[in-house]
Formats: C-alpha cells, sequence, structure tokens
C-alpha cells in the first residue's frame, strides 16, 4: 500500500452478495436495471469481494445481514441473508469482515433474543436495518424501540438505510433522515449510520448528524464525480468526524470507488480529512 493510503480503509456499507444471490431477487433485478449494471459486473463469490478489497487497500469491510422473513411481497422472498452466514464469512477470512446482522421487527421477543445471541455468540458489532423495504417508519415505537434499546445495552451501531433506493417493489418515504432524530434523542447512548447521506434529503441528513452527537453519515452508494457540493462542504468542516466511507458494494465494486474518490474527491478536501473518512472515523466508532 502506497504512502498516500490510509493504514486501515474501512468499508462501512457491504453486502455479501453474488451474482447468483442478486439475479435471484426480484428486488434486486430491479435495482440492477436502475443502475444498467450487466450480469457479467457482478462478483461470483465472496472471494471476489476479498480480491477488490486487497486491490483498493481496504483492509476491513463491515458485511450486512438483512432479515425480511415476515414481509409478505414475493418479490422480497429470497432477500434474507441470515446471521449465520455472515458469522461463517466472518470465520473464514479472519480479521477481514465485521459483521452487522439483522432481525425481524415484526418477530418482537424473538428479535430480541436473536440481539442477544448475534452479541454473545456471533460476536457482530451491529445492526442493519432496511425501513423502506420493511415498509415501517424508523421511529416506530411499537416495533422498533425495543430493539434500539437492546441495541444501546448490547453496544450495537444501527446502521439505516435511508434517502432513496435503487430496489424496487417498496416505498421511500419510510427513509427520511428526519425521522432518526427521533431515535437520537429518546437514545442518545445508541450510535447510528445513516446511510448514502440521505438523498434526497440530505439537508435533513446532515441537520440531524450535526445536532445528535451519537449520529454519522456513510457515503456508500455514489461514485465520487456525482457527490453533491454540500457533501464535500460538511465533510471538510462541520461533519468532518462523521463521515464514514461506503461501497454499497457489489452495487459499486471497491477499486471502482476507490479511483472515482482519489481522482474526484480527494483533490477537494482538506488536508487529513480523506484519512478521517476512509479510516480514523470508522476506527473510532467501531472501537478497532
Amino acid at each position: 500500500m502506497d504512502s498516500a493510503r490510509a493504514k486501515t480503509r474501512i468499508d462501512v456499507h457491504v453486502h455479501p452478495w453474488t451474482k447468483e444471490f442478486m439475479q435471484n431477487n426480484p428486488a434486486i433485478r430491479f435495482a440492477m436495471n436502475f443502475f444498467h449494471l450487466s450480469p457479467d459486473s457482478l462478483p461470483s463469490t465472496v472471494d471476489d469481494l476479498i480480491g477488490d478489497m486487497d486491490e483498493a487497500g481496504v483492509e476491513k469491510a463491515v458485511i450486512l445481514g438483512q432479515d425480511m422473513s415476515s414481509v409478505q411481497k414475493k418479490e422480497f422472498r429470497n432477500y434474507t441473508i441470515p446471521n449465520k452466514f455472515l458469522k461463517q464469512l466472518v470465520d473464514s477470512y479472519p480479521n477481514r469482515f465485521i459483521a452487522f446482522g439483522s432481525v425481524d421487527p415484526f418477530r418482537r421477543e424473538d428479535a430480541l433474543r436473536e440481539l442477544n445471541f448475534m452479541h454473545k455468540e456471533l460476536g457482530f458489532k451491529g445492526l442493519k436495518l432496511h425501513c423502506d423495504a420493511l415498509g415501517i417508519y424508523p421511529n416506530d415505537e411499537k416495533l422498533l424501540y425495543p430493539i434500539y434499546k437492546r441495541c444501546a445495552e448490547l453496544g450495537f451501531v444501527v446502521l439505516h438505510h435511508t434517502g432513496t433506493t435503487g430496489l424496487g417493489y417498496c416505498k421511500i418515504k419510510y427513509g427520511r433522515p428526519l425521522d432518526l432524530d427521533d431515535v437520537a434523542q429518546d437514545f442518545p447512548d445508541l450510535k447510528i449510520i445513516c446511510a448514502h447521506f440521505g438523498w434526497p434529503w440530505m439537508e435533513e441528513c446532515f441537520a440531524v448528524a450535526t445536532r445528535n452527537s451519537n449520529v454519522y453519515v456513510d457515503i456508500s452508494g455514489w461514485l465520487a464525480r456525482y457527490f453533491p457540493p454540500l457533501l464535500i462542504t460538511y465533510m471538510n468542516g462541520l461533519l468532518k468526524d462523521k463521515m464514514l466511507f461506503g461501497t454499497d458494494y457489489p452495487m459499486i465494486r471497491t477499486p471502482l470507488w476507490m479511483n472515482e474518490f482519489d481522482e474526484f474527491c480527494r483533490p477537494k478536501l482538506k488536508p487529513g480529512i480523506a484519512e478521517k473518512v476512509l479510516e480514523t472515523n470508522a476506527m473510532r466508532l467501531l472501537a478497532i
């Protein structure tokens, strides 16, 4: 790794999806069409992810689970990534993966028991929630507040999808970052990541992260040539210690994301900011 690169780059937003998994999911196929992704561009195995990370100089990745077992839409029938599968990946690639598992909020007590299992038996560090796909608001007090309470007790970081989505068959009204202000205020000890910087509600996302010390922002799902100027402003300023590098792999492969960052974003950043975004902010949040 050359001297211009951070020592421990951490991608906080990785889906351990393969081409077979993606093509077997109508909601993901919708996203592939939306982003004009050819099946030939998709990884065949998780080894491809490791190869991409090595090529891009990325040491660690947060791999994300998803539990959609109670969602009735047939398009999400094959969308679940089980927590035990994430554990297998972590065990197969020591020191490369950090797991954020998932639970089914509709299963209530079972979800709380699964959180305990994720913490005590699986050694996970966080929880991933995609409220757009689940069809619930992130400030749902009945379904999600007990989960947040338990996550705060366990020291879990909660990563929320925010903003629009390339997935089909779901509604983006459930992804507004403003709803997470309720959560951040009601659970001040709970660390929250707003994925994809909440676009098109980007200003809401930055406002929530600025006023709540427990809220962070990931910049995944975008190539750097398309980063809005306001994102760069906050990256250089008020949110310089809270912006997190993420790819949204495999929607964007790791080497492509990093090449775009180096060409289109790094030159616009103040000294030391790139290292915060790529490395030290995530290390502090994840206690690495």
